[in-house]
Formats: C-alpha cells, structure tokens, sequence
C-alpha cells in the first residue's frame, strides 16, 4: 500500500512538471565583446577599426495555457566604443524593448504537446488514486484469506492432535490385550504403525500452520518491528454462519459500475481518444499569427561636424542614456511586423502514421472493456457459485463428522466386546 501510495504521489508531481511548461521564463544576459577589423578603406588609412562593446538583454516570455499562443517582452541595451573616423557616436548608447506575439491559427491551437500531456497527467493521477484503492481491496481481501487460513490451518492441527490421542490409546489397549494373549502381535504392531502415521501428519500441520502465520504475519505487522518474526499471531474470531445467499444477478451489475479495474480502463480509453484527438489535430497545416513590436532609442558623444564627408569635428554633444530611453517610449524609430506562416509537409507525415497508430489503440481499449466487462461478470459469478457450494459443503461436513463421530464410538464398543479388529 506505501508503495502504490507513492506512485500516486509520483503522478501528481508529473502534473506539476506538466504545469511547469506555462510557467513565465525570466532570462538575462550581460557581456562584453571586441572585434578589431584590418582597414580596407582609404578613410582609415592603415590604422585598423576596434569596435568594444557593453551589452545586456533582459526579458520574460511565456507559453500561455489555452490557444497555445506565446508572448515575450525583451529589454535591450548597449555602449559601444570605436576608433572608426565615420562613427557618430562614440561612444554610442543604445536601448529598445520589443514585443512579440505568436498565435498557432490550425495546428495546436485547440490542442498541443503541453496542454495533451498536462490532460494525460491529471488523469494519471485519478487512475493513481484508483489503484490505491484497488490495492485497499485487494489487500483488505488477502488479509482476510490468510486470517481464516491460519484459523483453518489450527483447526487441522487440533484435528491431527486428537487423532493422535486416539491412535496413542488404542495402542496402549492392544499392548495390554497382546500381553494378556487376547489379541495377536500383529495388531499391537497395526496400532503403533498407526501412531507414527498421525505423528507425521501432526508435523505436517504444524508446520503448515507456522507458513499460514507467516503469511499473515507479512500482511498485518510493520516489518521495521525488532519482534517482526517473533510475534505470536492468534486467530480468535469464529467465522460467521451464512443466513442468506448473495444476489449474483445484483452482484454482476454492482461490478460492471463499481470495479476499480473497469473503472482505469475506461480511463486508459479516455487517454487513448485524447492522444487520437491531438494527433488529428497535428496532421493540421501549421498556420501562425507572428507581430512584434518594438522601440529604439539612440544616445551617447555625438560629434559635431562640418564640410564634405567625412566632415572636420568641430565640437560634440553629450546625450545620455535618458534621451536613449525617451526615444524607445515616444515612439522615435519603431518596429513592427505583422505576417502568417505556413508550413505543411509533402506526401504522408509522421503525424499521419501516429495518427492511424492511435486510432488503433484506441480501439484495442475499447475491446479491452468489453473483454474485462465479461471477465468480471463471470469471476463474480464463478465466486457467487463458490460461496453457494462451500456452504453446503460445510453442512455436509458438519453431518459426515457426526456420523463418523457415532461410527467410531459404535466400532469402539464393538472392539471391547472383541467384535471388531483394530484394522476397523
């Protein structure tokens, strides 16, 4: 039970690692990088270009957990210094932000990867949870054959213990009779042949009785217990008289609504028609709305100059990092887009072939309701019959002892008078 316990507990960490998926992304990233470019510009002369750069990038973005769509909002800036005689800037600041949106139109938008298995996951569970019960059952039946196991299993051994008395007195009778010459040797060696026989058969029973408390033992006792084997098991309860027959025909239907075991497959057919579901849906054209957004902003030492190109610096003007960020939000050089793509594979896919694949699945779970539906019908009532025949057996048993019980007293008294044989 601890077990299966625990693997309920495993499914329901499996939905929270399948929530995980819609869950906002936080990435950051900060470096520093250099190039250093040999001139092939007369503007340069032979001096080379060096280009340093400060740069870091910041953004969330997020899968959202109906229509598949997701979203990204990014946050950019850099400082960037160079020797290039043409630059502006130097050094240059720079700032955007930028907004993103992607819809799938066909495929995966009533279902995808993420949202199939989150559905999966949350159905694991429940069939989980009805395992466990199952287990209960089964567990709390097992518990209960090996209890009246062990009571049977006692019973036989004050059964054997009794026979023994008797096969030991009869003995002790024929030795005195062998000895007063009324019987023959042969008899006395009869009686004592006996005696050994029931002796054997006492052992067996005990040690069958000790397997029956160790069964039962297994099933009721906590195994980190010091005294685990050591504890004495006694069977106190009597089992019950039967006063009425169990109704086979309102067991039958009990089961096919009730049983744990119907009830997971109906589950396991439940997965099988999702998974058919979103394959159908993957065997879709991909079509998605893509649009982003976003604002850039420019600042730093600008120069000043005069002339033809390249010009003669005749002063700079400082502009800091808040003009940068006054130009990303009042809108001074945006970016935007707003467009479809569609991606569709040639000839027969994968998805088709997981598609057929699937459907037949499905159908295997379907035939194996019906086929557990007729097994539970017919273990129910195969056991209903059982429960019938035992308990006229046990009527029958209660009379054969009582008539064994008087044809023994009968063949004693008979045996006295010297008108029977210790054989009978």
């Amino acid at each position: 039970l601890e077990i299966v316990r625990l693997d309920t507990e495993v499914e329901a960490a499996r939905i929270g690692e399948s929530r995980g998926v819609f869950a906002p992304v936080f990435s950051t990233q900060l470096g520093r990088s250099g190039a250093a470019t040999p001139s092939t510009n007369l503007l340069f002369g032979e001096r080379g270009v060096n280009v340093h750069d400060w740069f870091s990038s910041t953004g969330v973005r997020q899968r959202l957990p109906w229509g598949s769509g997701t979203w990204s909002i990014s946050w950019d800036s850099s400082r960037t210094t160079t020797n290039s005689p043409i630059t502006s800037f130097d050094p240059t600041l720079q700032s955007g932000f930028q907004l993103a949106f992607s819809q799938p139109l066909l495929r995966d938008r009533t279902i995808d990867a993420a949202r199939h298995q989150y559905t999966i996951a949350k159905r694991n569970l429940e069939t989980s949870d009805l395992r466990f019960r199952e287990a209960v059952v089964q567990t709390t039946a097992a518990v209960k054959q090996a209890y009246w196991t062990l009571k049977a299993t006692r019973a036989n051994i004050a059964v054997q213990e009794r026979s023994l008395e008797l096969a030991e007195e009869l003995a002790r009778e024929n030795k005195v009779k062998v000895d007063a010459g009324q019987i023959p040797p042969l008899d006395l060696v009869q009686a004592q042949a006996e005696v050994a026989q029931r002796r054997e058969g006492l052992i067996r029973a005990n040690t069958i009785a000790e397997d029956a408390e160790d069964a039962l033992r297994r099933l009721i006792v906590e195994p980190s217990d010091v005294a685990f084997w050591g504890l004495r098991l006694e069977a106190v309860d009597e089992p019950p008289a039967l006063v009425t027959f169990p109704d086979v025909d309102a067991a039958v239907s009990k089961a096919l609504v009730d049983r744990y075991d119907l009830t997971r497959a109906g589950h396991e057919l439940e997965n099988a028609q999702a998974t058919v579901k979103f394959l159908d849906n993957q065997r879709l054209p991909d079509v998605r709305l893509e649009t982003s957004y976003s604002g850039n902003g420019l600042g730093g030492t600008q120069f000043l100059r005069s002339g033809g190109f390249p010009g003669l610096v005749t002063g700079t003007r400082s502009r800091g990092f808040g003009n940068a960020l006054g130009q990303v939000f009042t809108n001074d050089y945006p970016t935007w887009s707003f467009g479809l793509t569609v991606s569709y594979p040639l000839g027969r896919s994968f998805e088709d072939a997981s598609f057929v694949r699937a459907d037949v699945e499905r159908r295997q779970a379907a035939q194996k309701i019906a086929s557990l539906r007729v097994q539970a019908a017919e273990s129910v009532r195969r056991a209903g019959r059982q429960v019938r025949s035992t308990a006229e057996r046990v009527e029958a048993a209660r009379a054969t002892a009582m008539l064994a019980e008087e044809r023994l007293q009968s063949e004693q008294r008979r045996f006295g008078v010297g008108l029977s044989t210790t054989f009978l």
